[in-house]
């Protein structure tokens, strides 16, 4: 059996919020395969940022061990890196109209 191209192992994340620990995200296991497509989604402040922050080694896991391509990501590579993107409101209808979508696909 092949190992995964990325593993996160036990994986948890705690910020310091006044006089005890915030946990942003906890028991995240995951393996990814080389070549794999994965989404990551949920609500407003449920951790996914934090997580792929994590993956790039941006920020470093309270619990746990991330894995790519064999090694420990401890640190900022060339290797990895993440982008973010954000919808304003509005934005999307907009661009639908513009598009000359009918005003019943809009919404």
């Amino acid at each position: 059996m092949t190992a995964p191209y990325l593993s996160l192992e036990s994986v948890r994340m705690d910020f310091a919020v006044g006089a005890k620990p915030y946990c942003a995200v906890r028991d995240i296991d995951l393996a990814i395969d080389k070549g794999e497509v994965v989404s990551i989604i949920g609500h407003s402040g449920c951790g996914k940022s934090t997580l792929l922050n994590i993956v790039a080694g941006l920020l470093r896991c309270s619990e746990g061990v991330v894995i790519l391509d064999g090694k420990e990501v401890d640190s900022p590579g060339p290797d990895r890196g993440s982008t973010f993107t954000i919808t304003l409101p509005g934005l999307l209808e907009a661009e639908a109209e513009s598009d000359g979508a009918p005003e019943a696909a809009r919404a």
